[in-house]
């Protein structure tokens, strides 16, 4: 027979119920509820009652045979989360995934927000303390909690389609060079954060697109203008930055750790595997960032080669190059 809690309030008693309840959209039992209460069961039945007259026919009741269930399976409702106990664990999944690429001041919100979202969801002994069950590693990483400020900055800028002053050193150079920039999407790739959208006539209208490493802005600063063009997300599948229009490459690897290690993930969305007789491999896809493929292609050695590729000259990373795609004039950014 379960322990009575006489310390507990008829309050206190209905607000966990409330809580188990919601942590989770199972059955919950009526003999285990008494037992995460330590109350009979005719006080959890009652306290159901309770919990019922408030939320109606969202609290659902049933029999699996001689035991009663109890369910709560709030109706959604515009503009507010719904989440349960496993929803909020996936949360702190995308959490830690996105870690490497969060300034400190993100972080420590982030931390406070799910604890908040737990002990609103249900009792903290659901939440053990035994350390994050899911560890990411990154080689190089970027530290972004002195870019606090800037992140923000460009982020308002994206919401509110307003132009900015940037303030920007290129790689291999100590000059400092202010752009007028209209950002669209700030994106993570190889554990470093990009500023995507078009470089801005004095006007305000477009003058070709650009993107810019978030690590190597000295300086942000809302112009107070904004932009009318329309901009597009670029495709995170791609293989790289967008440095060009999409060309198609073929690439032969050698049977053995090289084929098996690029045969076990996804390159490109678009992309298409060929396995040969004798264990060798041929990769086929499409990409906006040739420079990338290239090194990314010369870095498996002798294991590699790159069967078929474009015939236009490779792009460099050459300031004020231009490119035409489909009737669109884009000129690439200097250097990154």
């Amino acid at each position: 027979m379960a322990k009575m809690d006489a310390d507990s309030t008829a309050a206190d008693k209905v607000l966990r119920l409330f809580r188990i309840l919601l942590s989770s959209d199972q059955k919950w039992f009526l003999f285990d509820l008494t037992r995460k209460l330590n109350c009979s069961t005719q006080t959890v039945m009652r306290l159901a009652g309770v919990i019922e007259r408030e939320m109606g026919e969202s609290l659902q009741t049933g029999k699996e045979g001689k035991f009663r269930w109890y369910r709560l399976v709030p109706k959604p409702q515009h503009g507010r989360f719904q989440l349960n106990v496993r929803e909020l664990r996936y949360l702190e999944i995308c959490r830690d995934l996105a870690e490497p690429y969060l300034p400190t001041q993100i972080l420590k919100t982030a931390e406070r927000d799910l604890r908040r979202l737990s002990l609103f969801l249900c009792d903290e002994s659901n939440f053990p303390q035994q350390g994050k069950p899911f560890a990411f590693f990154s080689k190089g990483y970027i530290d972004y909690t002195p870019f606090f400020d800037e992140i923000e900055l460009i982020s308002q800028a994206i919401n509110e389609k307003m132009v900015l002053k940037l303030d920007y050193k290129a790689s291999g150079t100590n000059e400092v060079k202010r752009h007028l920039f209209a950002p669209h999407q700030i994106a993570g790739m190889n554990g470093a954060l990009y500023v995507f959208g078009a470089g801005v006539n004095p006007d305000m209208s477009f003058r070709f697109k650009s993107f810019y490493a978030i690590h190597r802005i000295s300086k942000v600063m809302l112009s107070g203008e904004h932009f009318s063009f329309a901009l597009t997300d670029n495709d995170d599948s791609s293989f790289g930055l967008p440095w060009h229009e999409p060309r198609t490459f073929v690439i032969h690897f050698k049977a053995g750790k090289s084929a098996d290690y690029v045969r076990e993930r996804i390159w490109t969305k678009n992309q298409q595997m060929h396995d040969l007789p004798n264990g060798d491999l041929e990769l086929e896809l499409t990409t906006t960032a040739e420079p990338e493929l290239l090194a990314w292609v010369r870095s498996f050695g002798t294991e590699a080669q790159l069967v078929t590729h474009s015939q236009e000259p490779a792009l460099g990373l050459i300031q004020n190059q231009v490119v035409v795609s489909g009737g669109e004039m884009s000129m690439l950014h200097e250097e990154l």
